[in-house]
Parts: C-alpha cells; sequence; structure tokens
C-alpha cells in the first residue's frame, strides 16, 4: 500500500492535464497571487459549484485555486514538489486533504502523518505564507468517524503562528452529530449553499490573516 506521506504521481491523463495547467497558472500568476487554496475535488469545485460565491468573496482578492479532484496527501506531496507552486508568495494557503485518504481505507493515524507531511513540504516551499489547515468535511457514514478523529487529530499542527486551524465540521453537522444533508450534493461534496457556509465560517479567520485584502 501507498505511503501516505511518500509523493506519488498519479497515471490517469485527466490528473496529468490538470496537474500541468495548475503550474502554467503559477507561471502566470506568481506576482499576483494572494490567496490559494489547495485540495482534492472538494477544493477544486469552489470553481463550478462554489463559482458564485468565489467570485464574490475571492476572486477580487487575487485567489486561485489548486485543487485536483481524487487526490490523496501523497499526490498533493508529489504535486508541490514538482513545480507547481515555485515561485508563487501568497499570503494565505487554504488547505483541505485527507478525505480520500481515509475513504481508501487507510488508518487515520496514517493519514495524520501525510497531511504533517503536506504541511512540512508546503511551508518549506511557501515560507512566507499562513496557512489554514482545515478539517475535512462529515462525509458518509462510512468514513464519518474516522473523519472525526482526524479533524481533532489534526489540530496540534495549528501553531498559530504559521498554521491555523480551521473547524469545517462543525458548522455542517446538526448538535447530535449527523450530517446537514441540505448542504450536500451527495453526502460527501458540497452544494451551492455548502460553499456559502464554508466562506462564511473561514473569514473572520481569512481577515485576519490578511485584513488589507
Amino acid at each position: 500500500m501507498q505511503c501516505p506521506w511518500e509523493p506519488k504521481a498519479r497515471s490517469d491523463q485527466g490528473w496529468i492535464d490538470r496537474h500541468n495547467w495548475l503550474i502554467a497558472q503559477t507561471v502566470q500568476h506568481r506576482t499576483d497571487a494572494q490567496i490559494i487554496f489547495v485540495g482534492d475535488s472538494i477544493t477544486q469545485h469552489w470553481e463550478n459549484v462554489g463559482r458564485v460565491t468565489w467570485d464574490m468573496y475571492y476572486a477580487p482578492r487575487h485567489a486561485y485555486n489548486y485543487g485536483i479532484s481524487g487526490d490523496r496527501t501523497e499526490n498533493l506531496i508529489y504535486r508541490i514538489r514538482d513545480k507547481e507552486f515555485d515561485g508563487l508568495h501568497p499570503k494565505v494557503a487554504v488547505l483541505m486533504i485527507g478525505t480520500n485518504d481515509i475513504g481508501w481505507n487507510n488508518t487515520v493515524e496514517d493519514t495524520v502523518r501525510g497531511v504533517k507531511q503536506v504541511l512540512t513540504e508546503l511551508t518549506a516551499k511557501l515560507p512566507d505564507t499562513k496557512v489554514i489547515l482545515t478539517s475535512i468535511l462529515p462525509g458518509p457514514e462510512r468514513r464519518g468517524s474516522k473523519g472525526k478523529q482526524l479533524a481533532q487529530l489534526i489540530q496540534q499542527f495549528a501553531d498559530n503562528k504559521t498554521v491555523f486551524y480551521q473547524d469545517l465540521w462543525t458548522p455542517y453537522v446538526f448538535p447530535n452529530g449527523t450530517q446537514k444533508s441540505e448542504l450536500f450534493a451527495d453526502g460527501l461534496h458540497l452544494n451551492t449553499k455548502g460553499y456559502e457556509v464554508w466562506q462564511q465560517s473561514m473569514e473572520p479567520l481569512l481577515n485576519k490573516l490578511c485584513p488589507t485584502l
């Protein structure tokens, strides 16, 4: 089994094309990127399902999307090492990763180690950037308990100097812990309202880290 903390490229052409497109995006926007969103399909879908909220709150602040559907921690580590973020100097990077790791039956402990390695790689590549590390979202029941454990354990990586934790679990569950299904398209991915909740939940921290944007 692939270790979540060791870099691994994916072989599917869609991933290769997206990775190369993101490298080209970096080359084009090295001087103006102020916020980057890094992650998997839940991040990538800001480009379509979450587009209205993105265009209202993030595009004017020179935000760019670096999500690739299906990515696990090891794929993101590879992307960081393979030119995707070279030369960028954003004020803030928003990182959500780990959903697909636990979905592929990795243990919570191994996924935590993978997230830690992603943070190590990302902060080394972007030393002047503040990282908002978000929890993953509450997903299908088979991932639910593992996802909640992951959300709790990765909080240890927030030093509130370089890495800041954002709880995106609580806004999407009822007090009894069940998922607010009205915020999801399919139980895993957000719908339009779900992206609005993400923006509303994270805005206080984002404003604190980059008040001039």
